[in-house]
C-alpha cells in the first residue's frame, strides 16, 4: 500500500506537470486551436491532481468534502477539454463558439451544485460523512454521481470516436498524429473504466495517467507534424517556387514562409535573426495587408539603400466560423520588370512619330505581358507539383503502419547515430532482437487478423516497457528491435527479461480468441569496429540460440559480458 506522503508527492508532481503544459499551451494557443484546447484540458487535470494531493494529507472529513467538490469541478473540465481537442485536431480551422462553451459548462455547474447541496439530498454521495479524507478512492456514491459519470463517458466516447474516425479517414500524413493522441487519451480512460467497474484494486491514479497523456499530446502536436518529420524534402519543395510565399496571422506575425521569402526579408532587413517564424511581417512591409486581400505594388529600400519594388498578392484566410484568421501572401520582385516598363514608356515617348519603332515597342510590351502570363501558369504548375510531392512524402514516413512503432529505416539511422555517439564518448550500447514465439501458428490457426492484433498488442507493451531514450522499432514480420543507449548487455538483458515475464503472464484477446504469447530475445553489446549490421547479426545469433534452447527466454551474445540466459518458469 502506498503511503500518504508518497501519494501526496505523486499527485503534486502530476499537478505540476499538467500546470506546466497548461501554461505553455496557453502561451502558444494562437498557433493552433488544438493547443488552446490542450491547455484547457491540462488545466482541468492540474486542478484534479492538486485536489488529490491535498486530500492525501487531510484527515478531517468536512475539509475533505470541500476539496472533493473542487476535485469534481476539475474532473468536469477533462471530458469537455478532450472533446474540444478532438474537434480542433480533426479540423484545424475549428474555434470554440460561445454557445458550445455555455453548453459544455452546464454539466460541471450542475455537479458543483449537487455536491454543495449533498448534505440535504445525499444524491451524489450517499452519506454526509462518507468522504475518504485521503482522496485516494471515491466515496460511496449515489445516483447523481452515476449520471455525472455517464455524461462524462459519453463526452469522452464522442471525442475518441471523432479521433478514431480522423485516424481512419484522415490524410495519411496526419494519421500518426491522430493515432498518438487517440492512444494517449485511451489508456487513462480505460484504466478508470476498469477501476470504476471494480475489476482492479488500484484506484485514484487516473489524474496521474491524464498528466502523462497531456504531455504526450503536447509533444505530438508541437514536434511531430509532417513538415518537421521531413524538413529537407519540404525545403526542396518550397525552393521550387521562385516567388516569396508566406502566411501570417491576423496580427501580422509570420506563420510560415518559403526560402525565397526568407531571402527577400533578409535582403530588406539584414539584421533579422536566423529564425523568422513569429516575427511581425507587417512591420517589414510597412503595414498589414488590405482586410479583403487583393493585389498591390509597393516600393521599399533594401539594406544597401537600393529600391525594391514588389508586386504583392494577398488572400484572406478564414477560420471555421468565417472569422478573419490571417493572410496568404505571394510577393514578386518586379524591380527589373518595372524598370523595363519605364524604359519602354520613355522609348515610346521618343519614337512616337516613328510608327515602325512604335509597333516594335508594342510587340516587346506584349512579350513582357506574355511572360507574366507564362509565369502565372508556371506558378500554378509548381503549386500542383507541391501537392503531388506532399502525397509522395507519405512513402517516406518513419512509422510502421500496423504497430505505430518506428520502422526499420528509422531504426538503422538511429542505430548508426547512437553507435557513433557511443564510440566517441566511450559509452556502452546494447541492442535486443525480439521474436514472438510460434507466431506463424497464430496466423495459421486464427488468421492474419488475429496475428495483426497480437503484433499491435505486443508493440503497445514494447512502447510502454522501455525508457524514453530507448529506440523501439519493428524490424520485420514478428521481429522487433530495442536499442539501449548507455546500457551494457547485462543491463539490457534485465530490462528485456522484465518485459518477457510481463508478456508471458498476460493473455491477449485476438479476433475473439484468448491467447498466451511469449517471445524469445537475443541481446548483444556493441564492440569496437562493429557496424550496425554486425551488432544486429550478433543479437540475431543470440536470438536463435534462445529459440534452439526452448524459446521464451533471453540469451546474450558472446562479448565483453558473460553469456547469460533465463528460461520461463
Amino acid at each position: 500500500m502506498v503511503g500518504r506522503p508518497m501519494l501526496f508527492l505523486l499527485f503534486a508532481l502530476s499537478a505540476v506537470v499538467a500546470t506546466v503544459v497548461a501554461v505553455v499551451g496557453r502561451r502558444r494557443r494562437s498557433t493552433a486551436s488544438a493547443v488552446g484546447a490542450l491547455a484547457f484540458l491540462a488545466a482541468g487535470i492540474a486542478g484534479w491532481s492538486a485536489a488529490d494531493a491535498l486530500l492525501a494529507l487531510i484527515d478531517d472529513a468536512r475539509i475533505a468534502r470541500v476539496f472533493q467538490t473542487v476535485k469534481f469541478l476539475a474532473i468536469g473540465m477533462v471530458p469537455a477539454g478532450l472533446y474540444c481537442l478532438s474537434l480542433a485536431v480533426a479540423d484545424r480551422r475549428w474555434r470554440p463558439s460561445r454557445r458550445m462553451a455555455v453548453l459544455l459548462g452546464v454539466e460541471p455547474a450542475l455537479v458543483l451544485a449537487a455536491i454543495a447541496t449533498n448534505l440535504w439530498h445525499h444524491g451524489f454521495f450517499l452519506a454526509a460523512d462518507n468522504v475518504d479524507p485521503h482522496g485516494v478512492s471515491t466515496p460511496e456514491v449515489g445516483p447523481l454521481f452515476w449520471v455525472h459519470t455517464a455524461y462524462s463517458y459519453l463526452l469522452l466516447a464522442a471525442a475518441l470516436v471523432r479521433l478514431l474516425h480522423s485516424w481512419i479517414t484522415g490524410p495519411p500524413a496526419q494519421r500518426s498524429l491522430y493515432g498518438a493522441i487517440l492512444a494517449g487519451a485511451s489508456v487513462p480512460i480505460a484504466a478508470n473504466v476498469v477501476s470504476l467497474a471494480g475489476l482492479i484494486p488500484v484506484t485514484g491514479l487516473t489524474s496521474v495517467g491524464f498528466s502523462v497523456t497531456v504531455v504526450i499530446i503536447y509533444w505530438t502536436l508541437v514536434h511531430r507534424s509532417l513538415p518537421e518529420l521531413v524538413p529537407v524534402a519540404r525545403e526542396r519543395v518550397f525552393d521550387m517556387i521562385d516567388d516569396a510565399v508566406a502566411t501570417i496571422d491576423a496580427s501580422g506575425r509570420i506563420l510560415d514562409l518559403n526560402t525565397a521569402a526568407g531571402q527577400l526579408l533578409l535582403r530588406l532587413a539584414p539584421g533579422l535573426p536566423e529564425r523568422l517564424i513569429g516575427l511581425p511581417l507587417a512591420d517589414l512591409l510597412g503595414g498589414l495587408p488590405p482586410a479583403d486581400g487583393g493585389e498591390i505594388e509597393t516600393a521599399l529600400t533594401d539594406g544597401s539603400g537600393r529600391p525594391v519594388e514588389l508586386n504583392v498578392r494577398t488572400s484572406v484566410l478564414r477560420d471555421s466560423r468565417g472569422g478573419h484568421a490571417g493572410w496568404a501572401i505571394l510577393a514578386r520582385d518586379v524591380t527589373a520588370l518595372n524598370r523595363q516598363r519605364r524604359e519602354l514608356e520613355q522609348a515610346n515617348a521618343q519614337l512616337l512619330r516613328q510608327r515602325t519603332d512604335l509597333e516594335s515597342a508594342n510587340a516587346r510590351l506584349h512579350d513582357k505581358q506574355q511572360q507574366l502570363e507564362d509565369s502565372n501558369a508556371q506558378l500554378h504548375r509548381q503549386l500542383r507539383t507541391i501537392e503531388l510531392l506532399r502525397a509522395d512524402l507519405v512513402e517516406q514516413a518513419t512509422r510502421d503502419a500496423l504497430t505505430g512503432l518506428h520502422n526499420r529505416r528509422h531504426l538503422m539511422e538511429e542505430l548508426r547515430r547512437e553507435m557513433a555517439g557511443a564510440a566517441a564518448d566511450g559509452r556502452p550500447l546494447s541492442a535486443a532482437l525480439l521474436d514472438i514465439d510460434h507466431f506463424k501458428q497464430v496466423n495459421d490457426r486464427y488468421g492474419h487478423r488475429a496475428g495483426d492484433e497480437v503484433l499491435t498488442w505486443f508493440a503497445g507493451l514494447l512502447g510502454e516497457g522501455f525508457r524514453r531514450d530507448d529506440v523501439v522499432a519493428r524490424y520485420g514480420g514478428e521481429e522487433f528491435v530495442v536499442v539501449f543507449p548507455g546500457a551494457t548487455a547485462e543491463q539490457a538483458r534485465a530490462r528485456v527479461e522484465t518485459l518477457r515475464e510481463r508478456v508471458a503472464g498476460q493473455e491477449v484477446r485476438a479476433d475473439e480468441h484468448e491467447l498466451r504469447v511469449t517471445f524469445s530475445a537475443g541481446v548483444a553489446a556493441v564492440m569496437p569496429g562493429q557496424s550496425p549490421d554486425d551488432l544486429l547479426q550478433a543479437a540475431d545469433e543470440a536470438l536463435y540460440a534462445a529459440k534452439r534452447g526452448g524459446r521464451n527466454q533471453t540469451r546474450v551474445a558472446a562479448g565483453p559480458q558473460p553469456e547469460t540466459s533465463h528460461r520461463a518458469a
